[in-house]
């Protein structure tokens, strides 16, 4: 997928006369490293449920921010592929009993009370952003917390390219929107933005007239064109889990990372 995705968190659009400055940014964003957006707290890890879910010694569940592992699917089926070896590096980079750093952002807690914190170890690297540049997670960058978007962003833009983990997976590359599947797993897919409407709370775009993207008005701000009747025609890919919603397949947009266009 080409295109810096920090700018298309911005613009929502491929612009290729652009394309070398990018590239340019994308390196300059790697090479510094993700920083704490906040003051680092101390902790110490007491186990690991998945590649980004860990517990700390006082209790606490902490689920790391601006990824998403595959699942071990501890209850329903078999692990997701690489499931188990981002469960290991995770082990690996904080381990039982060792010392953890958490930076806090701008949303503290999830639905299910667990904290939402980047997390550092003493050396100062970021564990998230090892993960995505090593191919074992995603970005999920899910508004307010969007601090470390473009650094976090950079890192999985590395492991794309170079087709390292996830990204080798035939799962992982686009699929046309008329056979992506409604199976709750993360897919890739590309197609032309048939309809586009705002309904309620929500703008609705729909792809080759399968596949709904649900974007919240709230989160619409930062997507480019403004008027969402703009991207009518246009070629999009699109990525994240693709749900079944009556019937249909959707997929929830949160972010603007998620969606690259081109004419």
């Amino acid at each position: 997928m080409p295109g810096r995705l920090a700018g298309l968190c911005r613009k929502g659009r491929l612009l290729a006369p652009f394309a070398f400055l990018a590239a340019l940014a994308w390196v300059a964003a790697a090479a510094a490293g993700c920083r704490p957006p906040s003051r680092l707290e101390s902790a110490t890890v007491a186990s690991h449920y998945d590649g980004d879910t860990l517990r700390l010694a006082d209790g606490r569940r902490v689920r790391l921010l601006g990824i998403d592992a595959p699942e071990m699917n501890y209850h329903k089926g078999a692990p997701q592929p690489l499931a188990g070896r981002a469960l290991d590096r995770l082990r690996t980079l904080a381990p039982t009993g060792g010392p953890l750093r958490l930076a806090y952002d701008r949303q503290t807690h999830d639905r299910y009370g667990r904290d939402l914190a980047h997390t550092f170890r003493p050396d100062g690297i970021n564990v998230e952003e090892t993960l995505l540049r090593e191919g074992l997670a995603v970005t999920f960058i899910m508004p307010p917390n969007t601090s470390l978007a473009d650094c976090l962003l950079a890192a999985e833009r590395q492991a794309r390219l170079a087709r390292r983990g996830l990204w080798a997976l035939p799962a992982y590359n686009p699929l046309p929107a008329v056979r992506v599947p409604a199976d709750g797993n993360y897919h890739v897919l590309r197609g032309r933005v048939t309809s586009a409407r705002r309904r309620g709370d929500w703008v609705l775009l729909k792809v080759d007239q399968r596949v709904q993207l649900r974007i919240a008005r709230a989160d619409w701000s930062a997507f480019e064109p403004a008027d969402h009747r703009a991207w009518r025609g246009r070629t999009v890919i699109a990525r994240g889990k693709i749900q079944s919603r009556n019937g249909r397949p959707q997929l929830r947009v949160w972010h603007p990372s998620q969606i690259e266009w081109s004419y």
